[in-house]
């Protein structure tokens, strides 16, 4: 038998972690738009031909993918079982704009080497999360 880590909220410390992770990710993702869309931080030719192909739909994907995860995360922490197909839709929508972008634009020169491992390390938390939901709605603690 298993003993699952309540923190004294009665949720599992594990959802804590999650929840923590991805709100201090949404605020990185606000701050380096913003500092990018000001002019604060500099970007080398490769990344500014990047930002400038991006069309509206690649925008509006970017902004679903953030939106589906956050709101997963939010799932997870209120233990609702949708925070799993939450999670997995925001995976697949990534992989896929990835997948899209590395074939359309200059994404990966615009990323570069450490960029892309960040990348695939962004995408092994993710399915470490997907697993860790996953495993709480089949124990019943996700209504």
């Amino acid at each position: 038998m298993t003993t699952q880590w309540k923190s004294p909220a009665g949720r599992p410390v594990g959802v804590w972690v999650v929840c923590v992770f991805y709100v201090l990710s949404a605020g990185w993702t606000l701050l380096s738009l913003a500092l990018i869309f000001t002019g604060a931080m500099k970007m080398n030719a490769a990344q500014q031909a990047y930002f400038g192909s991006l069309t509206s739909a690649d925008w509006f994907f970017s902004f679903s993918i953030s939106v589906l995860s956050f709101a997963g995360a939010v799932s997870l922490f209120l233990l609702r079982r949708v925070a799993v197909a939450l999670f997995a839709v925001a995976f697949g929508l990534n992989i896929a704009l990835t997948l899209f972008h590395t074939v359309r634009t200059n994404w990966t020169e615009a990323v570069g080497g450490p960029g892309i491992v960040g990348i695939v390390l962004g995408w092994v938390v993710l399915i470490a999360v997907i697993l860790y939901a996953r495993s709480l709605a089949k124990k019943g603690v996700l209504a």
